[in-house]
């Protein structure tokens, strides 16, 4: 659920993605788990696709998401 929360929140469409580090930091898990919980969010329709490549979470929020984007 933080991560849901996290990636809504910090989701802008200029940036480069998110770092895993303070991904993992925020939700209290490692970075190598990001990427399985990160699925989750894909299969639940909070992401439409994503990517955990180079230390960085990229994807793209579903419309029901949008509105959260970049709230912090």
């Amino acid at each position: 659920m933080l991560l849901a929360l996290y990636t809504a929140a910090h989701a802008r469409s200029e940036d480069g993605g998110l770092h895993l580090d303070q991904v993992a930091e925020f939700t209290a898990l490692t970075p190598d788990p990001v990427g399985e919980h990160t699925k989750l969010l894909v299969a639940t329709d909070w992401l439409t696709e994503a990517d955990t490549a180079g230390g960085r979470l990229r994807g793209q929020l579903t419309e029901r998401v949008l509105p959260l984007s970049g709230l912090l």
